[in-house]
């Protein structure tokens, strides 16, 4: 888009933000300030993408506490996916899984970016699992990852029915908490799908700046009862691979830079990351809202994503029951 509708919609968000006394509100108050703005004509089609897919982002945040809860009780079940791996197959995945969603500066940056670059803002990663494998060999790691991977989708959404069966005998017959055991069958009746076009193998294809990992999102059926159409991006990646995305070209303060994740333009000052950037912090009266680089400071999580879930399943912690 142009500066000058770059520039339009940095002021309309503050303005949102200083009429707001929670997120939900600068949602609304940024979409009815944006709705019916005027834009040059070379800004119409992005602008109408960015606008549906803010529509789509306040339907999202609406649901923000239920799909929380379910993605939590999602990564409890694939959790207990890696522990029946384990046993069943005795072998020693090592894995942290963390959880977060996305903050709110976060998905209007994303929905902007992707509206300029493809005219669909709708994002899929808002809820994402990360799984880094701390298996010391980085080629078992690898081969863990594909496992893993192959487990959920045959088990949550259905794919392979003879794993599906055999992971809710071993539910049925291990030394699972109770609790667990009735959340986990809670999950395995929600029906699940897994798009094919949100799998992305980086491993095998490597990005230009040296990120891998294995990507997929778990999308709830439209018919489903529980929280229809709701999705969670899975992440799967080696320690190794881990500090490269976190510290090393492939990080992400060094990816946002750029317009594109696969064609990277150079634009090191790119104009979209500071669109919902505060001008004046004193005119905002939402608790929690502190600073733009601080994640510790904002309670409320407003500009840094949200942890959810850390957990560590480890042949050595815990070993399979005999």
């Amino acid at each position: 888009m142009t500066k000058e509708t770059l520039d339009m919609i940095h002021r309309s968000y503050q303005e949102a933000l200083e009429r707001s006394g929670n997120i939900i509100q600068v949602i609304e108050n940024l979409y009815d300030i944006l709705e019916n703005a005027d834009v040059p004509e070379e800004d119409s089609k992005p602008y109408d993408a960015f606008i549906d897919g803010l529509r789509n982002c306040l339907h999202t945040r609406k649901m923000t506490s239920d799909v929380t809860d379910i993605v939590t009780y999602i990564t409890i079940t694939i959790m207990h996916i890696i522990r029946w791996l384990n046993a069943s197959r005795q072998i020693d995945i090592d894995i942290n899984l963390h959880g977060r969603r996305k903050s709110l500066e976060s998905d209007l940056t994303k929905l902007l970016r992707k509206s300029n670059l493809t005219l669909s803002a709708r994002i899929r990663d808002r809820f994402g699992l990360r799984g880094t494998l701390f298996n010391e060999n980085e080629q078992i790691a690898i081969e863990y990852i594909y496992l893993i991977h192959d487990a959920i989708v045959g088990i949550l959404a259905g794919k392979n029915r003879k794993m599906r069966k055999d992971f809710s005998d071993w539910l049925e017959s291990s030394f699972v908490n109770p609790i667990n055991r009735t959340v986990i069958k809670e999950i395995l009746s929600i029906p699940f799908d897994v798009d094919d076009d949100s799998y992305k193998d980086y491993i095998r294809n490597e990005k230009k700046n040296g990120y891998q990992s294995l990507h997929f999102t778990l999308t709830i059926q439209p018919y489903s009862a529980v929280i229809p159409g709701s999705q969670l991006e899975i992440q799967l990646r080696t320690r190794k691979m881990d500090v490269q995305a976190n510290m090393g070209s492939a990080s992400h303060s060094e990816y946002k830079k750029y317009d594109d994740d696969d064609n990277s333009s150079g634009l090191e000052n790119n104009p979209i990351l500071d669109v919902f950037r505060v001008d004046d912090f004193s005119k905002i009266h939402i608790p929690g809202f502190t600073s733009y680089d601080s994640k510790e400071d904002d309670i409320d999580a407003i500009h840094f994503s949200k942890d959810y879930a850390n957990r560590r399943i480890s042949y050595t912690l815990a070993p399979p029951e005999p």
